[in-house]
């Protein structure tokens, strides 16, 4: 059987019952005692509340009163469910906006503080402004399809991207850049990047950009405070970061 397989049912077989014992537990799935501590140890590893404790009565077992479901999400669902949360907080006339956050912060308290504070960071990252005004409505293009998984992948592991851009005179160009950031002003959404060649904050509004790639070879260290001073000092009402 696959290891990732055999944890799976060890993380099963805890969910459906109250408590028991690594000799049950080995016993049930046909392993040995010691593969089940050392899987028991990578499904802590991975976040899952496991407590432990000895002597008559004790036993192991899963904490019921925590949040599992966070366990089980990639550092990209959780800055998904974020910019969600903070979408529905800018739009007053939705029900459960403020809920919406107060899940959220549940769901970094239920995942351990290491792997809290990378999602923490990534979140940071992403900026929620007001919406967008009528003129970039009229004028508003989609995002070619490719380049959102491209973006996702440059913005998460820290590397550079290029790509062709068209400003706002028709004007195009290739640029090499650091996407530190990202600012959404619904519907519409601009990459906070430090342009490499030029060394200097930028925007850039997705639509615009076209046949981007990766560069994986080139990594940087985000700076939003930097990139925001700069390229956000003409914005207002932008939302507050996670904290």
């Amino acid at each position: 059987m696959a290891r990732v397989d055999r944890v799976m049912r060890l993380h099963d077989f805890l969910r459906a019952h109250e408590a028991t014992t690594v000799a049950d537990i080995a016993a049930a799935l046909e392993v040995s005692v010691r593969t089940v501590h050392r899987d028991l140890a990578t499904l802590r590893e991975q976040g899952v509340p496991i407590s432990s404790d000895s002597g008559p009565g004790g036993g192991v077992r899963l904490e019921r009163d925590r949040g599992l479901t966070a366990v089980h999400l990639s550092l990209e669902e959780v800055v998904a469910l974020w910019l969600a949360a903070n979408l529905s907080a800018t739009a007053t006339s939705l029900p459960w906006g403020r809920a919406a956050r107060s899940g959220l912060e549940k769901l970094f308290a239920s995942v351990p503080r290491e792997r809290a504070r990378s999602m923490r960071e990534l979140c940071r990252r992403v900026v929620v402004g007001r919406p967008a005004t009528p003129r970039v409505l009229a004028e508003l293009g989609t995002p070619p399809e490719e380049l959102l998984a491209v973006f996702e992948r440059a913005f998460a592991q820290k590397v550079c991207l290029s790509f062709e851009y068209r400003d706002r005179h028709g004007h195009a160009s290739r640029r090499l850049v650091e996407p530190h950031g990202l600012l959404v002003e619904a519907p519409a959404w601009y990459v906070l990047a430090r342009d490499v060649e030029k060394s200097a904050a930028r925007m850039f509004r997705m639509d615009r950009i076209r046949r981007a790639r990766l560069v994986p070879e080139r990594s940087f260290v985000p700076d939003m405070e930097g990139l925001k001073a700069q390229a956000l000092a003409q914005r207002l009402n932008i939302a507050p970061s996670v904290t």
